[in-house]
C-alpha cells in the first residue's frame, strides 16, 4: 500500500515484535511535521497525505481479510493507542467534525484501500512480496522496491501473453 500512495518504504517485516504480526517502516517525516498542524490547517495537501498515511495504515489488516476465506473468523487486530486503528483515527479526527463523520472517513479510507489491493497486478505485487518476506523474513526498501518491480514485470509479461502480444 505504501508502494502505491507513494509513501517511502525502509523495510518491512513479517517477524512478531510488541504483540505485532509484523510492520513496515515508512518514511513518516512529512507526516510527523504536518500532524500537530492538521487541527489548525486542514488545507488540501493535510488532508492528502493524511489520506494516503491513513491507507497505509489499513493495508495489513485490509489484505488479511482478502487472504481469508468469507466468513472465515478473523483475530482481532490490536485496537490499543499504539495500533494501526488508532493511529488512523487520530489523524482523520483530525480533520472530521465529530464522531459520526470520523467513523465514516475511516470506512471510506478503509473501502479505498480495499480497491487499491483489489487491482489485480497490486494484487499479484502483494502475493510476491508474501512469497518474499516468507523466505527472508525482514526486507529493507531496497529489496523490497526489487520484488515490487519484478512482479509487475511478471504480472506485464503474463498478460502480454495472454492477448498474443509478444
Amino acid at each position: 500500500m505504501a508502494f502505491d500512495q507513494g509513501v517511502r518504504v525502509h523495510g518491512i517485516s513479517i517477524v512478531p515484535d510488541e504483540g505485532r504480526m509484523g510492520h513496515i517502516a515508512i518514511d513518516t517525516l512529512l507526516l510527523n511535521r504536518l500532524a500537530p498542524t492538521f487541527e489548525h490547517n486542514k488545507g488540501a495537501r493535510n488532508r492528502f497525505t493524511m489520506e494516503r498515511h491513513v491507507m497505509v495504515l489499513q493495508g495489513g489488516i485490509a489484505s488479511v481479510r482478502r487472504l481469508s476465506p468469507p466468513g472465515k473468523y478473523l483475530p482481532d487486530t490490536p485496537k490499543g493507542e499504539g495500533s494501526d486503528q488508532n493511529i488512523a483515527m487520530t489523524l482523520i479526527k483530525a480533520f472530521a467534525a465529530g464522531e459520526r463523520e470520523a467513523g465514516k472517513y475511516y470506512q471510506w479510507l478503509d473501502a479505498r484501500t480495499e480497491g487499491v489491493l483489489a487491482n489485480p497486478m497490486r494484487w499479484h505485487q502483494v502475493e510476491e512480496l508474501v512469497r518474499a518476506l516468507l523466505k527472508e523474513g525482514n526486507m529493507g526498501a531496497k529489496r523490497v522496491r526489487e520484488v515490487l518491480k519484478k512482479a509487475e514485470e511478471k504480472w506485464i509479461s503474463t498478460q502480454d501473453t495472454a492477448r498474443g502480444v509478444e
